[in-house]
């Protein structure tokens, strides 16, 4: 069972998002030093207090060889600071885009970090999930991936990226942050039903199983009074030669039925029914069809293609 956030949690993310502004909403960040963030890491902490220890014992005893060992260590902690700064100064981070899924897959996202001077030891964070080192060279562009902790059907917004490191000798945490404006979209998992039949998803514009019959060349209609202008090959000659009366043949055209993909058509809790939804969403793309699709608080018009299969997906994952 999941645990309501503390007061202090609460208050912490507060005054953090208030600190860090909107500076870090971006899909492309250079870091500099107003967003460039450094302090002991749990190691260097343990590492200052023994210094502080030293220090003490020291004064203390009166030994300038303990007392020379506390202020080699603090020296060693503020050359950590320093390097670990510059380590990550004019780092260039962009976000390239996130690889949609289908549930229970999770997407990840995918980072170019480029770097004018060496860089080494630098990773990406997000949440609970932690992308691979990465030493980047001079002028150098490496790409790289995490995996964003998230399987269930949904759109989401990006949280904070961070970028951090340990270098050197791991006393410091080096860190910044990367939050990308695009939407992270977690598909409905695919389910082929036997059961589903695409002749029950036919609908025409009024009623369904039904075609409409329009002006077109396929099937003699009727005949209708000549008039003046029209082509004489639909002119009824037969008709002509037993009546004397000019008259034009009229012939109609039966266009199939709408394919529309309808939520409420189907059987099945939610869940079910998006995932099959989903799945004949895919077929209908590869088979060329035009489709629309009905959802009870939502519509996507008519269309086929990559473009409106890409569309539809987000809309069933949105519901």
């Amino acid at each position: 069972m999941l645990k309501r956030p503390t007061f202090a949690t609460r208050f912490t993310h507060f005054f953090i998002n208030k600190l860090l502004k909107n500076k870090h909403k971006t899909n492309e960040i250079t870091l500099r030093h107003n967003t460039i963030y450094v302090l002991p890491s749990r190691l260097g902490a343990k590492f200052l207090f023994v210094a502080l220890l030293n220090f003490v014992m020291g004064i203390n005893y009166q030994n300038n060889l303990i007392l020379a060992m506390a202020y080699l260590m603090v020296v060693l902690l503020v050359f950590a600071i320093l390097t670990g700064y510059k380590n990550l100064r004019g780092l260039s981070v962009k976000f390239n885009h996130v690889m949609p899924c289908y549930a229970p897959n999770q997407p990840s996202a995918h980072f170019s970090i480029k770097a004018k001077s060496a860089c080494q030891g630098v990773a990406l964070g997000y949440k609970n999930t932690k992308s691979q080192l990465i030493d980047v060279g001079n002028n150098e562009v490496v790409n790289t991936h995490i995996s964003l902790n998230l399987d269930k059907r949904g759109r989401y917004c990006f949280e904070k990226f961070q970028i951090y490191s340990s270098f050197p000798f791991g006393l410091v945490s080096v860190w910044s942050y990367i939050q990308p404006s695009d939407a992270i979209y977690i598909y409905p998992e695919p389910i082929d039903d036997p059961s589903l039949v695409l002749d029950t998803l036919e609908l025409g514009d009024s009623e369904e199983h039904e075609s409409q019959q329009k002006p077109g060349s396929d099937d003699f209609h009727q005949l209708s009074p000549f008039i003046p202008g029209t082509a004489l090959n639909k002119v009824s000659w037969k008709h002509y030669a037993k009546t004397q009366q000019l008259l034009s043949k009229e012939f109609t055209s039966h266009s199939s039925a709408k394919m529309v993909l309808n939520f409420n058509k189907l059987n099945g809790n939610t869940e079910t029914r998006l995932s099959q939804l989903c799945y004949l969403v895919n077929k209908l793309t590869e088979q060329h069809v035009t489709f629309s699709l009905t959802l009870p608080n939502s519509e996507v018009a008519s269309g086929c293609g990559l473009k409106h299969q890409k569309s539809c997906l987000q809309a069933l994952a949105e519901f």
